[in-house]
């Protein structure tokens, strides 16, 4: 079997209801690679919605909830910023975390948020990282299930 025929079948849509290939890459790791019917990424100001043939795109994303809606199920992520390319019923994601919502621990975020609350700020700079920090997390600890 040539390598052709399988790249051949992981490019081709499974169904025609899930025409959308998506894909989020992290420097670490390859977190989503499937057929899908929609997306809908965080961009710094507001939601962004993709379905089938959307036209072509390069954005920068924000941080927040990114949902991807396949046949019937609908997941949920957290990430945290990077850049969309969208081309040809292809999505792709490169951020620097991508984190599955049903992972995410209320009480690991909370303790998160003290110590950023907590480090000394002596300019500018470092108080404005501090509050985007905050941001981020806060936006993680609304996505996080209060069971955890």
């Amino acid at each position: 079997m040539s390598s052709g025929s399988s790249e051949k079948s992981r490019d081709t849509s499974p169904s025609a209801d899930l025409p959308i290939r998506c894909q989020v890459v992290t420097p670490e790791r390859i977190v989503v690679d499937e057929w899908v019917s929609s997306v809908i990424v965080p961009l710094p100001d507001g939601e962004y919605g993709i379905a089938r043939n959307h036209d072509p795109v390069i954005a920068r994303l924000g941080y927040g909830s990114f949902r991807v809606k396949t046949t019937g199920a609908l997941r949920n992520y957290y990430i945290d910023g990077g850049f969309l390319q969208i081309r040809d019923n292809l999505v792709v994601i490169l951020t620097n975390r991508a984190i599955d919502v049903s992972s995410l621990s209320t009480a690991q975020i909370d303790q998160e948020i003290a110590t950023v609350k907590a480090r000394t700020v002596r300019n500018d700079s470092e108080i404005n990282a501090r509050l985007t920090d905050l941001d981020k997390l806060r936006s993680r600890r609304r996505l996080a299930s209060p069971s955890k």
